[in-house]
């Protein structure tokens, strides 16, 4: 888990979290690998857990 937390900072383009959709406005947290933005922590941990949750059906269904 490596993420960067931006504050007093907008993105240059018009830019919208990945988990919940909003546009991200004066602070925003970004994936560090893959440069995703996200609104807050909230929705960065939802989508890690999401995302562990499909890799471990993946593994199981091979």
């Amino acid at each position: 888990m490596k993420f960067v937390l931006v504050n007093d900072r907008t993105p240059f383009r018009k830019t919208f979290c990945l988990q919940c959709c909003e546009q991200i406005s004066g602070s925003y947290l970004r994936e560090v690998d893959t440069r995703i933005p996200y609104c807050d922590y909230e929705c960065y941990a939802l989508q890690r857990e999401s995302g562990s949750l499909i890799e471990s059906r993946r593994r199981a269904a091979s």
